[in-house]
């Protein structure tokens, strides 16, 4: 298990980017848009690959190759040397250690979410705001406004000229007050990563609702396909995703979460 240098992410791109199991985050890191650590089985010619997103999230791809996963496991059971908090681990092929019992308490289901392409639901109009409720892009005018609020502009992205750049934020005020936000938490390979927030204090105004739709439109308007990710047992986020016009790619996924 080497670590990559970024001069050889692109051929790991190459590859990761024909994957229908293709995560923006971590496309982002290959493309060095986003940081992150890349590792590989070798430093020459590495057939498989593990990235992790500087927020945790990490996906193993490629070939299987024993001595790689194993190194792997002790880096994630053992020594836990990874940086974030915690690592939120995607891969469509399982190494043996992932399937032990010993890793089921840190296993979940995901579900990933497309736009219905048998409906023209960016195209739907919306319901009528009250009059104190605006919506608006994010520009250098309201970008600490929006950090202070939600606290997401650095979460993935770089810098805010970056967050305002390629996020295709999307914000509902509220008496001039930030209210609710949807974002792109990375854009790779012409797909958008949804991130969406609401505070607590303006739930259940059709807030979410709003935002989301109008980041559909927004992302749809640039060539961007916004994709959406959630666990299945959060049944809220599930359902603002129906009713804004997702609907599931393919089954249910494994997801793992390991600690520090």
């Amino acid at each position: 298990m080497v670590e990559l240098k970024k001069a050889d992410y692109p051929s790991a791109y190459l590859l990761y980017r024909t994957l229908k199991e293709f995560f923006p985050l971590i496309g982002a890191v290959l493309l060095d848009e986003q940081d992150g650590v890349v590792y590989g089985s070798n430093s020459d010619a590495p057939t498989q690959f593990y990235v992790e997103h500087k927020f945790g999230f990490a996906q193993i791809f490629g070939s299987p190759v024993l001595p790689f996963e194993a190194a792997l496991q002790k880096y994630l059971l053992v020594d836990k040397e990874f940086a974030p908090a915690k690592v939120r681990l995607y891969t469509p092929h399982l190494p043996e250690f992932l399937q032990s019992t010993q890793c089921d308490a840190l296993r979940s289901e995901r579900q990933r979410f497309i736009l219905d392409p048998a409906s023209d639901w960016a195209g739907n109009s919306l319901e009528p705001m009250a009059s104190d409720i605006k919506i608006t892009t994010v520009d250098q005018g309201n970008v600490a406004a929006i950090e202070s609020q939600f606290g997401v502009v650095g979460r993935f992205w770089r810098s805010p000229e970056d967050f305002i750049r390629k996020a295709l934020a999307v914000v509902a005020w509220v008496s001039e007050k930030p209210a609710a936000i949807c974002y792109a938490a990375a854009v790779a390979n012409g797909q958008a990563e949804i991130d969406v927030l609401t505070l607590p204090e303006y739930r259940h105004l059709g807030l979410a609702k709003q935002v989301v739709t109008l980041f559909n439109r927004h992302c749809l308007a640039q060539g961007v396909r916004p994709l959406w990710d959630c666990f299945t047992n959060n049944a809220g986020s599930v359902a603002l995703c129906e009713g804004t016009g997702f609907v599931p790619s393919h089954a249910a996924y494994p997801f793992f979460t390991f600690n520090k």
